[in-house]
């Protein structure tokens, strides 16, 4: 959200770009993410709430298909193995010494690079900028990940200990006439705060994860304000070596703020209001011959949440990339990303019945991302960002959308506080629309260091000005494998993160 912003607009007068589905990257939607990561037979599918698979296979099409996983070679103990060189694969001995030529046991390790066990325990942190107690977010999460081979696939367990808040809302007329109740009690309880806006819970989450199918249920974190199930169902279809269509079926959190993702409680009143879930389907095309790819992307979803006004949200997108630099152990790709939505409702702000999350009912951006991904002996790393620009459009909306009573009444008490010389609301009990054109931009970073034959490392770091708000997020974790792990590391790194989309 913008360091500054006008009296009355819930902060969220920046421009935008990403668009707000399962798992957003600043100005490209999900599949022109997927594509500029990894060539698409590489697009593994993600479980629960669209987060990366733990430990991804890094190079073969068959993805989590193979065996056992890899074991130290015959005679190398753990010592001897934390004092190697960090070479890279495939990468000479020696100065001057010829590449080790690829032989069929680095076909197979390839194979079971995806099959590893893995223990992964973190802390993921967020930052929005924003009105106390409404548009403002701090989220803190320590997700717990446990995945294994199961048949053909891989299974994750997951446990998430989440914290949001927002803090308190000023107790000045004009902040809490548009939080809770609104105006009229504004009017009749002029010095009581409406609480802070804080809450915690435990998330729990199960997935299984395939070549080509990926399904996934968990739970909003149990001791939020309000409960809710969440999952999806996504399958690939190939119809040629470069031509796949991908469907996915979801019910996902909208995480935009604490009253979207937890929900809000007013004390003045008691009444509860928030916890809204997007749900519907999506479909994404996609043509790669391994250089160059391009991808159409649709998707029609409706969102609801408790005494919050139903809504619904069409979006289409489209782009291309192109692998500018690809050796075994790095690859560079650029490409172009245009995406259109519409929202039929804005439903952004925080009295009752609104849901706290961005919905225009215009969006439109162009960007240019790029992606680089490397690794060399034990890391691997990433930095990938995007360019663009944007515009958006917002209705006028309500006070009051669910009630023409309390927002005839909210009308009312905003004239008399009006006449009273209150300031800072709208006199109408309307909030105004808006329209705004701007720059928008993505930068991210990964790594993953392999410190033992079982044990990894690993830091992400993002900024963006992605939908409504400035954000940053960032993490550290640690890996476990079960078995010791020779194989070579994930390309892209696949960093653990939160299992909500952020």
């Amino acid at each position: 959200m913008p360091a500054s912003r006008s009296s009355g607009d819930g902060g969220i007068p920046a421009p935008v770009t990403s668009v707000p589905a399962t798992a957003s990257t600043a100005l490209m939607t999900p599949a022109a993410a997927r594509a500029l990561q990894a060539p698409a037979y590489q697009q593994q599918p993600v479980g629960y709430a669209a987060a990366q698979p733990a430990y991804a296979a890094s190079a073969s099409p068959a993805g989590y298909g193979g065996a056992a996983p890899v074991a130290l070679p015959v005679g190398t103990t753990p010592s001897a193995w934390a004092t190697a060189p960090l070479l890279a694969s495939g990468a000479a001995a020696l100065p001057g010494t010829p590449a080790r030529p690829r032989s069929a046991l680095d076909d197979l390790a390839e194979l079971q690079e995806g099959r590893t066990s893995m223990l992964s325990v973190g802390v993921v942190g967020r930052g929005r900028q924003g009105e106390s107690g409404m548009s403002q977010l701090t989220d803190m999460q320590a997700p717990v990940e446990m995945k294994f081979p199961a048949g053909d696939g891989m299974m994750a367990v997951r446990v998430t200990p989440t914290g949001v808040g927002a803090g308190s809302p000023e107790t000045s007329y004009g902040t809490l006439s548009r939080f809770g109740a609104g105006p009229a009690t504004a009017l009749d309880m002029p010095t009581r705060s409406p609480g802070s806006q804080n809450d915690g819970g435990v998330g729990l989450g199960l997935a299984y994860e395939t070549a080509k199918l990926a399904v996934d249920v968990g739970t909003l974190p149990l001791g939020f304000r309000q409960n809710d199930v969440m999952g999806g169902v996504r399958y690939r279809m190939d119809f040629s070596e470069q031509i796949s269509l991908t469907g996915e079926l979801s019910r996902r959190p909208v995480t935009d703020s604490v009253l979207s993702f937890a929900g809000a409680r007013d004390a003045r009143t008691g009444e509860k209001w928030g916890a809204v879930s997007s749900n519907g389907a999506r479909l994404d095309l996609t043509w790669d011959d391994g250089e160059f790819g391009a991808y159409a992307v649709g998707s029609l979803h409706g969102l609801q949440g408790r005494n919050v006004q139903s809504n619904s949200r069409v979006e289409l997108g489209g782009g291309m990339y192109w692998r500018v630099h690809r050796t075994t152990d790095s690859i560079f790709t650029a490409g172009l990303n245009v995406t259109g939505m519409a929202y039929n409702k804005n439903l952004r702000y925080f009295t009752y019945g609104h849901g706290g999350y961005f919905s225009p009912q215009q969006f439109l951006a162009m960007a240019v991302p790029f992606d680089w991904a490397q690794r060399s002996g034990r890391l691997s790393y990433q930095i990938k960002g995007a360019l663009g620009v944007q515009y958006f459009k917002e209705d006028a909306a309500p006070y009051f959308p669910t009630s023409r009573a309390r927002q005839a009444a909210a009308a009312q008490a905003a004239s008399d506080a009006e006449a009273f010389g209150e300031v800072g609301t709208s006199a109408t009990a309307i909030y105004p629309g808006q329209s705004k054109t701007g720059l928008g931009y993505n930068l991210g970073l990964a790594m993953e260091y392999q410190l033992h034959p079982q044990l990894f490392v690993g830091s992400h770091l993002a900024l963006d000005n992605a939908r409504n708000y400035r954000q940053f997020t960032g993490g550290l974790y640690v890996r476990y494998a079960l078995q010791p792990y020779a194989g070579r590391q994930s390309l892209p790194v696949a960093p653990l993160k939160s299992p909500y989309a952020f």
